[in-house]
């Protein structure tokens, strides 16, 4: 399926807004996660601080570790005391020394707390009064622990990360939930605006499919802007301006030389018929006089048909219709057909239907269509064995005149170019027989005229069929 161009506007800069706000969120994320993590890192300098200084004043014995951790529990429930220690001597640096060198530092007994199950600092772990921080995974639970040195004692805590992952977790979920709502935002404003984009392109469009031979007065409406689509506009306007006067000109052109060529040619005509009158039958000035009456036939049959084509150009063809039996029509044009079929020795086979098949026509332009469409069919047949098979038949609410013929086949791509005003392909039956390629122009023309149309139906087996389509 074909997306338009509008929704794959829309649906593209939903995805791509998407995207971004997605980044967007692993960048946010990120920074809150390292804003928070710093401020824990702040608040375990502050808490070691105090845990020192509480155990500074503080008796010494046994109750010490109990007043210490009942303490801190009192405080924040999310900090643990995970190691405090006196140092031997305090005046002594320690900085960058590891946590396993530093247990040398320590008198016998002045171990004052420490948690036995908590794992020991990380080997990158450095003992300084600014102190080291890490993150450990501990009882299903992730902690941010400290160790520093501070006023001669060593101590290490941790706190629960916690509060932290349910912040960020609260984020993403908030995110998630509105990014659907942003995204389907973002897709209807693009929508709109790439409705209001591609408008003009719309307007352009229905001006073209608008344009026919018939109607080259068309022209691009609401299209003023100064961008590219006003230009493209403009330009489109002046192409068919360009065309419209060409067109003008040239179906002109063609009527009036159409007209002017009739009357020296019908003069011409009768003059070749009063001299043929005037010698004596079997002569050689007849022989020559026919050959040239004949020509002239030829081109007044020619201008005829340029004529009324160019009349139909320019959506002035004239039709006189009038009730036909169209069986009877073809009953007519018929017998004349078989009897040029006879003398190329082609058989011809015909079903006229039955009387009562009536149709609103012009009976002079509807016997013109059909005899080209016979005369074709003599024309393009075969040289030994030709037939040509006439039909007429009732479809639904129309007539189908079928005419089939023996001869070459006709190539796909040239089954429209038939159609073609003087186009012409090879006969079967000599130079001699061979038309000026205006002869199924004309007839589908005047089909159109009718309402009904002129098509190739087949072209396969040795055997060409033209259908012509009449509505009742």
């Amino acid at each position: 399926m074909s997306l338009s161009f509008r929704l794959r506007i829309a649906l593209w800069s939903a995805l791509l807004s998407g995207t971004v706000l997605i980044v967007f969120l692993g960048f946010t994320s990120n920074m809150v996660r390292k804003t928070m993590t710093e401020e824990a890192d702040y608040e375990l300098k502050g808490f070691t601080a105090n845990m020192v200084l509480t155990a500074q004043a503080m008796e010494e014995g046994g109750l010490l570790q109990t007043q210490l951790v009942g303490t801190l529990s009192a405080e924040r429930a999310e900090v643990r005391l995970i190691e405090l220690a006196e140092i031997e001597d305090s005046d002594v640096s320690i900085v960058g020394r590891s946590p396993l060198a530093l247990e040398d530092s320590l008198i016998e007994g002045n171990q004052i707390y420490k948690e036995p199950d908590w794992p020991e600092p990380g080997k990158e772990i450095e003992w300084k009064p600014g102190g080291s921080n890490e993150t450990v995974e501990y009882k299903d639970k992730t902690w941010r622990v400290m160790c520093r040195t501070f006023d001669g004692y060593k101590v290490r805590m941790a706190i629960d990360l916690k509060e932290i992952r349910d912040e960020l977790s609260k984020l993403m979920r908030r995110y998630f939930e509105a990014l659907p709502l942003a995204l389907i935002i973002i897709g209807f404003g693009a929508w709109w605006i790439a409705g209001r984009v591609v408008r003009p392109v719309q307007k352009i469009i229905a001006t073209a499919e608008n344009v026919t031979a018939q109607g080259l007065g068309a022209r691009v409406q609401g299209v003023s802007s100064k961008d590219e689509l006003g230009r493209l506009a403009a330009v489109l306007n002046q192409m068919m301006d360009r065309l419209e006067s060409s067109f003008s000109q040239m179906k002109r052109f063609g009527a009036d030389a159409s007209h002017e060529l009739k009357t020296p040619l019908a003069v011409m005509q009768g003059k070749i018929e009063a001299a043929l009158q005037d010698h004596g039958e079997g002569s050689e000035h007849d022989t020559v006089l026919v050959d040239v009456l004949e020509r002239v036939g030829q081109l007044r049959s020619i201008i005829d048909s340029l004529l009324m084509l160019s009349r139909s150009d320019a959506g002035s063809l004239i039709i006189e219709k009038q009730k036909l039996d169209l069986s009877h029509l073809m009953s007519e044009i018929v017998e004349d057909a078989e009897v040029i079929a006879a003398e190329e020795g082609i058989s011809f086979q015909s079903e006229n239907g039955s009387s009562g098949f009536i149709v609103n026509g012009d009976e002079r332009l509807l016997r013109l269509a059909i005899s080209n469409l016979l005369t074709n069919a003599t024309k393009y047949n075969i040289s030994e064995g030709g037939k040509i098979i006439s039909e007429l038949r009732k479809s639904g609410n129309a007539y189908q005149i079928s005419i089939s013929n023996t001869g070459p086949a006709i190539q796909d791509e040239i089954k429209e170019k038939i159609f073609e005003r003087f186009y012409r392909v090879d006969t079967a039956r000599g130079p001699n027989k061979s038309g000026f390629g205006l002869g199924l122009s004309l007839a589908r023309v005047i089909a159109l005229a009718h309402g009904g149309e002129l098509n190739l139906s087949s072209s396969e087996g040795g055997t060409n069929c033209f259908v012509m389509t009449l509505p009742q």
